[in-house]
């Protein structure tokens, strides 16, 4: 059934006028999956009622050519914090355009920062804030029999500390860090700038590493998580944040993301990663495609924790999960005309307001959810 109607955007400076497609209502709770034997961190048969949340609405945006990437500053970022990049290069922004809102083409592209030397070609290159100044993958190499990402992978990470000292973790010729970024993030007062990346072995598949810098000026393996098991099984991140409201920052992965799809809240305790939650029917990653961002780490009910967006497993429906009190509840399943294959942005609606979310599709619409 479609919906059309009008609605204000943050302050009210942007008008939205919608011809839609209707969003599933809330869904029933999911179950946790059973984890490993022995482990404790499962809270008891935690099962939550959904919690109240309005319908979500799915609007076309206009724009000439199919997008091939979204990038933002967020999440979540403000309207004029998103980039959205089409098949043929050309960069678009999102404007009001008099009946809604559309994408306009930006004329002079801003050029962006060349990659240090040796660089991966096509990663990121990350910024800390406490001891880590920058973070970036480096060493491209044909590894693994062939990446998930498709191209070269990375032979070493190359961090950079505030004082502009360099660093170089070198991995053997059997392994190699099958990601496209480092995540810099804080996971406590031991840990304040811990490197997350996905560190994958030609006959064992991927791991989450946490990488650290230590006090001797050593990059040193914080934590890792067991290898999936079988070649060219691949792992990866959604993000990070307190999920539970206990007041620690625990870590969103997705496991074997394009054959079903695992999700997995992480905590990490003495230097070792324990599994909170499991959910499964979850992906965020396309077969063959290099975009890792198809998912995003928000508050979308208001409470003041973390809440991940995320696809099922054909990239069809988003949904949304909440861990509130160490219990996992979906409030939404949001409906797409067609799989999502780009990344995933948060908009900001506003201060208390629960934030859009903008993707590509595999028909060639943009689409923001509100």
């Amino acid at each position: 059934m479609s919906l059309s109607g009008c609605k204000r955007i943050g302050s009210g400076i942007v008008v939205l006028c919608w011809l839609g497609f209707s969003a599933l209502g809330p869904a029933a709770a999911q179950v946790l999956e059973p984890l490993e034997s022995g482990d404790q961190q499962a809270p008891p048969d935690a099962v939550a009622s959904p919690a109240k949340a309005g319908a979500w609405t799915v609007q076309s945006i206009q724009i000439p050519e199919a997008p091939s990437h979204i990038r933002s500053a967020g999440p979540p970022a403000n309207l004029d914090q998103v980039t959205i990049e089409t098949t043929s290069g050309a960069l678009y922004s999102l404007a009001d355009c008099g009946d809604g809102l559309c994408a306009e083409r930006i004329g002079n592209p801003r050029p962006s920062d060349p990659l240090p030397m040796g660089a991966l070609p096509g990663s990121v290159v990350a910024t800390g804030r406490h001891t880590i100044a920058r973070a970036w993958l480096a060493e491209p190499a044909q590894r693994l029999l062939g990446s998930t990402l498709g191209g070269p992978v990375a032979g070493a990470l190359v961090v950079e500390d505030v004082t502009a000292r360099t660093f170089r973790l070198d991995l053997p010729t059997s392994q190699a860090f099958e990601d496209r970024r480092p995540r810099i993030v804080d996971l406590g007062p031991d840990n304040p700038d811990t490197i997350l990346l996905v560190r994958s072995a030609e006959d064992t598949g991927a791991a989450l590493v946490a990488i650290g810098l230590s006090g001797e000026g050593l990059l040193q393996t914080v934590a890792e998580t067991p290898p999936l098991g079988t070649p060219r099984a691949w792992l990866n991140p959604i993000g990070t944040g307190d999920f539970t409201g206990s007041g620690s920052t625990d870590v969103a992965i997705v496991t074997t993301p394009d054959a079903g799809g695992t999700l997995q809240i992480l905590s990490l305790q003495d230097r070792q990663f324990q599994q909170r939650f499991t959910i499964r029917n979850i992906s965020n990653h396309a077969p063959g495609s290099d975009t890792i961002d198809m998912a995003v780490v928000a508050d979308f009910d208001a409470d003041g924790l973390a809440d991940i967006a995320a696809p099922d497993a054909d990239r069809q429906h988003i949904r949304i999960l909440s861990f509130a009190n160490g219990r996992v509840a979906e409030p939404a399943s949001i409906a797409l005309p067609a799989p999502v294959v780009t990344e995933i942005a948060a908009v900001s609606a506003g201060a208390g307001k629960r934030p859009y979310l903008l993707m590509g599709l595999a028909d060639g619409q943009l689409v923001l959810l509100h």
